[in-house]
């Protein structure tokens, strides 16, 4: 049995949050960003979706002029709308996670094969049955074949969730979360929504999920770094002086600051582009050496920061090992045409008496010490500097030298 007020509500408050995040995002509506322009379509689809279900169930067993071809209209609207928005929605997650239109070109003209079909078959059943059928007396009803729109649905769905976690290594790590919150009651309204008909949750699950999307991704933008991926230099300061506060269970906090040697001759010889392509690559090498708990940020221009909680000091020059090794196993290729390596100072914070600012600025200044030291023997070899090699005196063996000292 239809509960028509339970309908009504739940799709209304569907397309009041719509409307909430269309205003929210007015200033975008005309963006010629192709992830917004993505992103304000699932927003209009979900509240035309909202909005078409509600007449669907309130016309459903209502004889009147033209009913019956209104529901055979609208149902196969929704039909097909759902798959549509379920494409398009791994299309906008793939170009968030890549930021690549020739991938996209590339891959998803196949990705978008059981969507074709999907939308094909809904063009079918305007004619006759294969995923609904409307009655003489205007009464919709659910075919066997209704489970292949689900199965295609859910496929998208799982798709996406796969994309960022195997992406997750090679491009932005914080995607993964708010993927979750947006699909979650995406998943539990449309299976309660299969099993029970009757009930309408699918878009207002859906219309929760953008919300929740939306709140996440503007949480993005205030911290995190959109070049690098990392967080940013004000959420770093957050962290700081929220973690320091924190008992640790015997651990000390520990950091490690990083500068890319050289970057100035990668731009003045390369361009910027390459100099940013050089700041995203030192990203993804600092989160491939970041373990579980550990913090990376762009500290700013071509510093970086890792906090990381240790017991002692060799878990710090562990991570500076890792780090110079996995620079080193950088190869020059066409659009690589730089060597990369870092410059690296270590701290430990020293409990009440220490400050933040202090803790960063011992960093700082043994960061810049390697840096001398490096200079100090290109100069004396007369040799140009090579930022992709490092010599006996630099990265950790230097700092182990000097803490012991």
């Amino acid at each position: 049995m239809i509960n028509l007020p339970a309908v009504f509500v739940a799709n209304a408050v569907g397309v009041f949050l719509m409307i909430i995040l269309l205003i929210s995002n007015r200033a975008r509506i005309r963006s010629a960003l192709f992830d917004e322009r993505l992103f304000i379509l699932m927003t209009f689809l979900t509240m035309m979706q909202c909005i078409v279900e509600i007449v669907t169930f309130v016309i459903d067993g209502k004889v009147f002029t033209g009913s019956r071809s209104i529901s055979v209209i609208l149902n196969s609207y929704l039909f097909a709308a759902d798959i549509f928005f379920a494409y398009i929605w791994t299309v906008y997650l793939d170009y968030k996670l890549f930021e690549d239109i020739k991938r996209l070109k590339r891959i998803y003209p196949f990705v978008g094969i059981p969507a074709y079909i999907v939308i094909f078959l809904s063009a079918v059943n305007l004619f006759t049955e294969v995923f609904f059928k409307v009655s003489g007396d205007n009464v919709y009803s659910r075919s066997p074949m209704v489970f292949v729109t689900y199965l295609v649905t859910y496929g998208y769905l799982i798709y996406s969730i796969v994309l960022v976690y195997v992406s997750r290594k090679k491009t932005k790590r914080y995607l993964f979360l708010p993927v979750l919150i947006f699909l979650l009651p995406i998943f539990a309204g449309s299976l309660c929504q299969f099993l029970f008909y009757g009930l309408s949750l699918i878009w207002v699950s859906v219309a929760a999920g953008m919300v929740s999307l939306y709140i996440n991704l503007q949480n993005e933008v205030s911290f995190i770094d959109h070049l690098t991926g990392l967080y940013n230099r004000q959420y770093l300061d957050r962290y700081l002086n929220s973690i320091v506060q924190k008992q640790m269970d015997g651990k000390v906090l520990g950091g490690i600051m990083l500068d890319v040697d050289d970057f100035k001759s990668i731009n003045d010889s390369f361009g910027h582009a390459a100099g940013d392509a050089a700041l995203r690559e030192a990203g993804k090498i600092l989160y491939g050496a970041a373990e579980a708990g550990d913090f990376a940020a762009r500290y700013g221009g071509d510093e970086f920061v890792i906090i990381k909680r240790v017991t002692d000091l060799s878990k710090l020059f562990k991570m500076m090992d890792k780090i110079q090794s996995l620079t080193e196993s950088l190869p020059l290729t066409e659009s690589r045409p730089y060597t990369l390596s870092f410059s690296m100072g270590y701290s430990i914070y020293e409990g009440r008496e220490d400050t933040t600012d202090s803790f960063l600025r011992r960093m700082d200044e043994r960061m810049y010490k390697e840096k001398r030291k490096k200079k100090e023997v290109s100069i004396l070899t007369d040799k140009s500097y090579n930022v992709g090699k490092s010599t006996p005196e630099s990265i950790a063996t230097g700092l182990r030298e000097e803490y012991n000292r």
